[in-house]
């Protein structure tokens, strides 16, 4: 029988062994097939490679897309998107990782180097663990530094093909909580909770964050007292496992209690909170809550420095948090402003609200009764605006050194109905509805009254006059800039419009590298640190609000800005209006496209000095109200930096321009090459751009003031290092 039996199992043997050699033959052809194909697209994304380390983005964009289209090679890939990523093109880095899904898909397994020694040794993994892989990848690089709802959806596709461990839950859990997933959250708890359940009996660290968890979910929908009991619980069962859990517990009894208007308790388990290891008096969730009691307490101002102070949080461990939860924050700032009867700041925070979340119910039932509450005080509203200045700080003795004889005038109207005009002499100046004013009066020689008249959205209008005085000898003043001396900082917000979701607009090449050859150029040759160049590429319509709303919080008055916009642009002759054309844009959805107008409404509420909006787009000559610079542009003026100044630089006038710019090629060119240690946009435009620009193509840039947006007078001056 033993006999039998091992006879048996030798011919069975023999017979995989013959099967398996058949099939080992064709499986080596193909073996081999891929590695030809590996190895080819193993040069491309080496070449690739090197053209992005030489900052030649476009062409290695397209050898990548080769590349991945030969054969998908996931360590690379992966570098590619990561890159694409930390440049600030969290659209792009996307598309890549989920071209490289595409690409998996048409394949059942996928060939890697099992030893990249020589000779180099290949195996192949299914091609469904290459997926989730990715999804894992791309699901932490937007938790970092993108778009948490793509973490969120990126890790629900990854329970569809895998089993998920109990971190993977907590990070579905956590990122549904902040996004309002209230379901997919409790999902993810549940699932935690039967994973511990089946697992090892002893306590771990660990199995605290289904509770966690689930105190967070029950105090994001305003469940404070079942909050208390997960808090509680929370606390008690931390024992020396991880102290962590206990500063989490306190914090988020801290603003349950606030919640159960129970302030006393809630400030004592702050105090605790603050004293324990996880968190500091700066922490942002330690100013959000004590914003929360302040406001509680009617301390409003008090309750607006708190809340300042969580926006502007920009690093450690909690900074993406606050990213997510910001328009939590503007709502309850929002109600700060409306206790102090700033309507104005308060309809702007609720709007900020809904730029973050849209449809967040709290902030648009804010906004409602607001709305409501405004229509009511501007009936009771008896009182005018109380007028302060800013500039002149004195108004006598004002030695007037331009040559137009011209003073700036600035200052603010402020009312709580929010500010309809402001008159100089009664000539209408540039103001805005929160009560910022700014404008310049013509001085004859000697004494001059200036009559400054402010009228609010309910019809009272309040009165300051001054007197500034004109020496009867005008100071000769040189041509050459000599800028006075200033605390301000220079910020660039750099936009790039490229890869298109709606086919019917075609993708661009070369907006996202102009605009990394420009950050290069800012950052080091001029006074523009890398950490105030703001990148922006691939935006929505929302994105781009979103960071003119961060650069309103961030920029001082002192401070100077350059704009860059790269993209499509539209003209609607009908209309008479100029869009720009965002990535989200629809081609037949005029809704969908951003009018130049709003640009420069976004532009005029940005408290800088100096505002440079350079650009390259077709039809970009619309942004101007006036035809250009004409031929009495004023010249250069020393301390012509203390006016405020709203200029723009266009590729073009109200016609087509070329995807590869030679409008870039100069302006870029212009910096690089400049000798001079201050350089004005009108002179770099007129010495360096329009001439070479209309030699080697039919457009014609231009240059002009943006007085939409509050130009006054001067100009943008580039300081080098």
């Amino acid at each position: 029988m033993d006999k039998l039996k091992i006879r048996a199992k030798v011919i069975l043997t023999m017979c995989c062994m013959l099967i398996g050699l058949g099939g080992s033959a064709q499986d080596k052809e193909e073996k081999k097939k891929d590695i030809t194909s590996y190895k080819q697209a193993h040069d491309f994304y080496e070449q690739a490679q090197r053209l992005w380390k030489n900052e030649q983005l476009a062409e290695s964009d397209k050898l990548y897309a080769k590349a991945i289209i030969t054969y998908p090679i996931y360590a690379y890939v992966y570098a590619y998107a990561n890159k694409k990523m930390e440049i600030g093109d969290i659209k792009g880095g996307n598309a890549i990782w989920e071209t490289m899904i595409a690409r998996l898909r048409e394949e059942k397994d996928i060939l890697f180097e099992l030893s990249s020694s020589w000779p180099v040794v290949y195996d192949y993994e299914p091609a469904e663990k290459t997926v989730a892989k990715i999804y894992t990848a791309r699901a932490y690089a937007n938790a970092t530094s993108g778009s948490i709802l793509q973490s969120l959806q990126d890790y629900k596709s990854l329970s569809k093909i895998k089993k998920m461990d109990a971190n993977e839950w907590s990070m579905i859990g956590t990122y549904a909580i902040q996004t309002r997933d209230f379901e997919t959250a409790q999902r993810a708890i549940d699932t935690l909770n039967l994973i511990y359940a089946n697992g090892r009996k002893k306590l771990m660290d660990a199995q605290l964050q289904p509770v966690f968890l689930s105190a967070s979910l029950n105090l994001a929908q305003d469940k404070f007292e079942e909050s208390l009991i997960f808090s509680e619980k929370l606390e008690n069962e931390d024992k020396g496992l991880n102290t962590t859990w206990k500063g989490f517990a306190r914090m988020m009894k801290a603003e349950a209690y606030i919640g159960l208007g129970d302030v006393q308790r809630a400030k004592g388990y702050l105090d605790m909170a603050v004293k324990h290891v996880a968190f500091s008096k700066n922490n942002p969730d330690v100013a959000y809550t004590a914003g929360l009691i302040a406001l509680y307490n009617k301390d409003y101002k008090q309750a607006i420095t708190s809340f300042n102070a969580n926006l502007n949080y920009k690093s450690g461990f909690f900074a993406q948090a606050v990213v997510w939860l910001k328009h939590r924050t503007y709502t309850k700032r929002a109600e700060a402003y409306a206790g102090l009867k700033d309507m104005v700041n308060a309809r702007q925070d609720y709007e900020s609200a809904l730029v973050y979340y849209p449809n967040y119910e709290p902030a648009v039932e804010g906004l409602a009764k607001l709305e409501g509450r405004i229509q009511t005080e501007l009936i009771a509203d008896k009182n005018p605006p109380l007028i302060t200045l800013t500039e002149p700080a004195n108004t006598r003795g004002i030695k007037v050194v331009s040559k137009g004889h011209e003073v700036m005038i600035k200052g603010l109207a402020a009312d709580p109905s929010g500010l309809k005009s402001v008159s100089l002499n009664d000539q209408v100046v540039f103001s805005q509805e929160n009560g910022n004013f700014w404008g310049n009066v013509v001085l004859a020689e000697g004494l001059n009254k200036v009559l400054i008249k402010a009228t609010d959205l309910a019809g009272n209008t309040g009165e300051l006059s001054i007197e500034v005085e004109r020496p009867k000898a005008i100071v000769a003043v040189a041509d050459n800039i000599v800028p006075v001396k200033s605390e301000g900082k220079n910020y660039a917000l750099l936009i790039a419009s490229q890869n298109y979701d709606d086919t019917a607009i075609p993708s661009l090449e070369n907006p996202i590298p102009d605009a990394v050859k420009l950050k290069i150029v800012l950052k080091n040759t001029y006074n523009f640190p890398d950490a105030n160049i703001v990148t922006l590429y691939n935006p929505g319509v929302n994105d781009f609000k979103k960071k003119f709303i961060e650069l309103t919080e961030l920029i001082q008055p002192e401070d100077n800005l350059v704009i860059f916009y790269a993209g499509h642009g539209i003209w609607v002759s009908k209309e008479k209006k100029g869009y720009w054309l965002l990535t989200d844009a629809k081609r037949n959805d005029a809704n969908s496209w951003l009018p130049n107008r709003d640009v420069l409404d976004m532009i005029s509420k940005l408290p800088s000095r100096h505002t440079l909006l350079i650009t390259d787009a077709c039809f970009s000559g619309s942004v101007f109200k006036t035809r250009g610079i004409g031929e009495n542009a004023p010249a250069a003026l020393k301390e012509m930096d203390q006016k405020i100044s709203r200029v723009a630089i266009t590729s073009g006038n109200d016609t087509e321009v070329p995807d590869e710019s030679v409008f870039m090629k100069y302006l870029v060119k212009a910096l690089n090459e400049n000798k001079d240690k201050y350089l004005t946009a009108q002179k770099m435009f007129v010495n360096q751009i329009i001439e070479a620009v209309m030699t080697e193509t039919k457009t014609e840039p231009r240059y002009g003031t943006l007085e939409l947006a509050g130009h006054v007078g001067g100009d943008f001056i580039f300081t080098k290092k």
